[in-house]
């Protein structure tokens, strides 16, 4: 299926808000598991109902992924004193 021109800035638009929009609820990350969970269910949710949308369900990826790194900054993760 070819989209027209106005079709893609639609999708785009859509793409980008949901996933401005679940970033911006979702942040700052939480430090407990309950956070986690609740935020994945969020990003499942979010992707089942742009389904049809493929940019947003890899951008709110991405978002999740940018969560985890942003956690892992906070806290130290993974960090080791040398």
């Amino acid at each position: 299926m070819t989209r027209s021109a106005e079709e893609y800035v639609k999708l785009h638009k859509e793409a980008f808000r949901c996933a401005f929009d679940f970033l911006n609820a979702h942040f700052p990350p939480g430090m407990d598991a309950d956070w986690w969970e609740q935020t994945a269910k969020d990003g499942q949710a979010n992707s089942v109902v742009m389904i049809g949308n493929p940019l947003a369900v890899k951008l709110l990826v991405g978002v999740y992924e940018y969560l985890e790194t942003e956690w892992k900054e906070r806290t130290g993760y993974g960090q080791t004193d040398n």
